[in-house]
């Protein structure tokens, strides 16, 4: 592991004068570069050939596209280019690769949400099932069967406040389906044509965001459905990715113009900004999806580059 101390910042924004200074946030890792940390084994070329017709990454991750953290810490990184999904565990040092959840051989692993007792959620888009693991880490169950095709191809998932329903973004279909804790289908939110090819959802106080990658909107929803605004931030046209701070209360939103990431408060007010696009261990050339863990680190995923950027809050000493 390198831990690189430096604070990052926006640069080229900033000198441009159209972003307030930057916020402290501190480059801690990466994972899937030179420089940062990955896998100790070369992993197998022939499933990253096959999705994306080039040879694998040589620092591990090929193609991430999401990440959480679970309550012991551990970060579980999705690629679909190895077809797998990357378990770290920060306290140890250990490592591990999951290839098959119970009898299925994942297809395209894509989503991730951990709940507040725990437990994982994995969506697989090639086989359309939905997994959850155990606090330990370990398959349990089968949310949503492949067997049983519910999902078309389910991307990104994210737990209700209390825990009792789960909500998968299905491109396919344009929608979010509302899962219960056994599986069932106990809704459809239909999205407009304005959140097409929706790419990621947060529950935030009860209710639903969905970013739409068409447009670059994000919509907000009831759970039972209903549409109740758009959430729109200053500066940000075409938003790539967003997540929510529970703990200070602010969303931190992709800005691809600037290669940046902004902060705002709830109220919408920008805050700050940082980041800074390039090749090195503590640069992105893209943001793909954002997540905010309950310590207030932040993983940033560059998909298209192989690597999962994570940033601490300077202010609260991480």
């Amino acid at each position: 592991m390198r831990n690189i101390a430096g604070i990052v910042i926006a640069a080229a924004a900033l000198a441009s004068g159209q972003i307030p200074e930057s916020v402290e946030f501190r480059h801690l890792y990466t994972f899937g570069s030179k420089d940062g940390i990955h896998p100790r084994t070369t992993l197998n070329r022939k499933p990253a050939t096959a999705a994306l017709g080039k040879a694998a990454n040589p620092y591990g991750l090929v193609f991430p596209v999401g990440v959480v953290t679970d309550v012991h810490g551990r970060v579980w990184i999705t690629d679909s280019g190895t077809l797998s999904v990357h378990v770290f565990d920060m306290a140890t040092g250990g490592y591990r690769e999951i290839r098959r959840v119970g009898d299925v051989l994942l297809r395209q692993p894509s989503g991730l949400a951990a709940d507040a007792q725990g437990r994982i959620f994995l969506t697989d888009s090639g086989s359309g099932g939905v997994f959850v693991f155990d606090e330990s880490g370990e398959f349990d169950h089968a949310l949503s069967k492949p067997s049983v095709r519910l999902l078309e191809s389910p991307t990104a998932i994210a737990i209700s406040g209390d825990g009792k329903t789960i909500y998968v973004v299905d491109p396919p279909k344009n929608a979010v389906i509302e899962l219960n804790r056994e599986g069932e289908v106990n809704g459809t939110i239909d999205l407009p044509p304005e959140l097409s090819d929706p790419a990621a959802i947060s529950v935030i106080d009860n209710q639903i965001y969905v970013l739409g990658n068409r447009q670059h909107r994000v919509g907000i929803f009831s759970p039972g459905g209903k549409q109740r605004s758009e959430v729109r931030w200053d500066g940000i046209q075409f938003p790539t990715a967003f997540a929510y701070d529970a703990g200070r209360r602010r969303f931190l939103v992709a800005n691809p113009r600037w290669m940046i990431v902004e902060v705002f408060n709830e109220q919408g007010k920008n805050v700050g900004a940082f980041g800074q696009q390039g090749e090195g261990v503590d640069q992105m050339r893209r943001v793909d999806a954002l997540h905010v863990d309950a310590r207030g680190l932040l993983y940033l995923v560059d998909s298209h580059h192989g690597k999962v950027l994570v940033f601490g809050d300077s202010l609260r000493g991480l």
